[in-house]
């Protein structure tokens, strides 16, 4: 009972408890999602604050150094002392003075690495870098020239030589007073102001960061002093690669490094760069773990809560239930002197109620039950003597009219022979004699005879299986030769009705093991068949081999273009005595045994025969025998229906 009572109470509390913990679960899913997405769309809002933010600080640290470059190369001192160099009488003062000068310029504009006054030439006259003086600076691929502020460039980026790091030169002409190019002022810039800008993270949380990638000796690397040792010389991702391509977006992607992140990116046209902001998705998407776990969290206790209440009222609703089962297993076992508590007036009680009743008049039931089966164990054990003596009598008659079939047949075999044999005799004498008129009478007598003959074979072999005593012959039967018998039979009979016989031999054994005589009697019996209920049309026999599953097979179809059979009458065609013409006239003759004795002969060779036909079409018979019988069965007791 308290098995019972337990799977009851699973029954009840496990569908609910799994709908709790589904829903809970659902809404901590659909909540942590929820969340995700209103996050990701603030990160990406703040990420682009900051992206536009220091896109202008970039934008505007260039045009700074840009109005500053060009105030150096027109500031009077730079020019006069430029043109001084280049007289060799005043050069060492016009140097000197120099030096004092940027000097002064170059603590005060500390983003100056280094100021070199070029001739038109390229040769380093002057230099704040004294290596560089008097050698050859070319003014092509690594300076960004440019002549006045309305000049539109874009700055060129190159790695040092001498430092390994990223660096930015700008150059513009020193023109005198009447506006002659005197010398060029070349500025290598100091990028630390670009990186203190780009690492600046606020409002980035712990894990963002910005940096900026260039495009250098075509590599993707980072731009100002921020290099990431752990990263990879060429660096790529999706942002990187997108803002190479000169786009602007966001996403969640994995970042150079591989590692998960929200992001935004640009593409500084004015500067050639791509400058990046990301933020690590652990830590942006924390809140909304958080907040599921939360959600999970109080959505447990409210469902331990709620399924401790759904226990207890569930084991007040199956306490009754189990007393009732309890009842009812002891009435199983025969115990009817069962009766349970009333103790309340709902379904429940109501369902007590009833089994008491139900129990009560059980009990008169099994007492009235009891008396009447002792009247009818009576009449039973009368009616099985009588069925007995009944059986007994039948399996007697059955065999007395099979011995007797078989006496009759064997007594009736012999003067029939006699009767043919002296009818043909006669008929020889006739035809010697020349007497023709009597030739017809004892071809009719040899006709009947013969027919009478074969009706008694037939019986004798139904008599014999059903008396039990056929029995098989089994032996190598070699098909070519089997066809060749039965067509040698057939042929006459079927030339009389003007049938044309088709052999279809596509056998690929050349003989099987089975009973000659029989399946010679199978086969003669389905083309007479045939024959009989065609008239001007075609006989078919179809011999193959088929392999199904495990086993090798002989397949024989015997095809007519006959008359036909209905549907009723297919059912019927195996059954003793049974014939597809029903009509009054008869036209077909026959005893309705050869279907029957073919069926039988097919089983005892444990193989199947079926029938299909078509009204007007013609009839189709398929034995399927196996070609090797495994299992002789040497005797079949009785006929028994498919």
């Amino acid at each position: 009972m308290n098995n019972k009572k337990k799977r009851l109470l699973l029954k009840l509390i496990t569908p609910l408890s799994l709908l709790s913990a589904a829903t809970v679960l659902t809404i901590s899913v659909s909540t942590y999602f929820s969340a995700r997405e209103t996050i990701k769309q603030s990160l990406f809002d703040r990420l682009s604050v900051a992206v536009t933010l220091k896109e202008e600080e970039i934008a505007q640290w260039f045009k700074v150094q840009r109005s500053d470059i060009l105030l150096l190369a027109r500031l009077p001192e730079v020019k006069t002392q430029t043109k001084a160099l280049a007289n060799d009488d005043s050069k060492q003062d016009a140097y000197d003075k120099l030096s004092l000068y940027l000097k002064d310029i170059i603590s005060a504009k500390t983003n100056l690495a280094e100021v070199s006054i070029l001739t038109e030439g390229g040769i380093v006259l002057f230099s704040t870098n004294k290596a560089l003086e008097k050698t050859y600076q070319p003014l092509g691929a690594t300076t960004t020239y440019f002549s006045n502020a309305t000049d539109k460039i874009v700055p060129t980026l190159y790695i040092s030589p001498v430092t390994g790091a990223t660096a930015i030169t700008f150059a513009t002409p020193i023109l005198d007073s009447s506006k002659n190019r005197v010398g060029v002022l070349s500025v290598t810039l100091d990028l630390q102001d670009v990186d203190s800008l780009i690492r600046d993270r606020t409002g980035l949380g712990d894990s963002g960061t910005t940096y900026l990638v260039g495009q250098l000796e075509r590599r993707n690397t980072f731009i100002a002093s921020g290099k990431d040792n752990g990263a990879p010389d060429n660096l790529t991702s999706f942002a990187i690669d997108a803002a190479t391509a000169g786009q602007r977006g966001s996403g969640l992607y994995q970042n150079y490094a591989g590692q998960p992140v929200i992001g935004v990116y640009r593409w500084l046209d004015g500067q050639s760069l791509a400058l990046i902001a990301e933020i690590n998705q652990t830590e942006a998407f924390a809140p909304a773990r958080g907040l599921a776990r939360n959600i999970l969290l109080i959505g447990s206790v409210a469902t331990g809560l709620l399924l401790s209440g759904i226990y207890l009222l569930s084991r007040r609703i199956t306490k009754p239930i189990a007393a009732i089962t309890a009842a009812a297993t002891q009435l199983e076992k025969g115990e009817l002197e069962q009766s349970i508590p009333i103790v309340s007036d709902d379904e429940i009680g109501f369902l007590a109620h009833t089994f008491n009743r139900m129990a009560s008049q059980l009990q008169e039931s099994i007492a009235a039950l009891e008396t009447n089966n002792q009247a009818l164990e009576s009449r039973v054990k009368e009616r099985t003597a009588e069925l007995v003596e009944a059986k007994e009598a039948a399996e007697s008659a059955t065999r007395t009219k099979s011995t007797f079939l078989a006496n009759m047949s064997h007594e009736l075999r012999t003067p029939l022979n006699s009767i043919i044999g002296y009818s043909e005799i006669l008929q020889e004498e006739a035809e010697i004699n020349g007497d023709e008129s009597m030739v017809p009478d004892l071809r009719k007598i040899q006709g009947s005879s013969k027919h009478l003959l074969n009706l008694i074979n037939s019986i004798l072999d139904l008599s014999k299986i059903e008396a039990g005593r056929m029995e098989l012959h089994l032996e190598p039967v070699h098909i070519a030769e089997l066809i060749r018998d039965v067509m040698d039979t057939i042929h006459p009979v079927a030339d009389a009705k003007r049938n044309k016989v088709v052999i279809e031999n596509l056998s690929e054994v050349e003989s099987v093991e089975s009973d000659a005589d029989k399946l010679r009697q199978c086969l003669l019996n389905l083309l007479s068949n045939a024959n009989k209920f065609t008239e001007n049309g075609q006989l078919t026999l179809t011999v193959k081999t088929i392999h199904y599953q495990t086993e090798d097979y002989l397949e024989l179809t015997v095809a007519d273009t006959g008359i036909g059979m209905e549907k009723d009458q297919l059912d019927k065609i195996f059954e003793a005595f049974t014939q597809a013409d029903l009509s009054s006239t008869r036209r077909y003759g026959g005893t309705g045994l050869g279907l029957t004795i073919t069926r039988e002969f097919v089983r005892m060779l444990n193989g199947t025969i079926s029938a299909q036909s078509e009204v007007d079409k013609g009839s189709t018979f398929i034995i399927l025998l196996p070609q090797v019988v495994s299992s002789v069965q040497t005797e079949l007791a009785a006929v028994t229906t498919a």
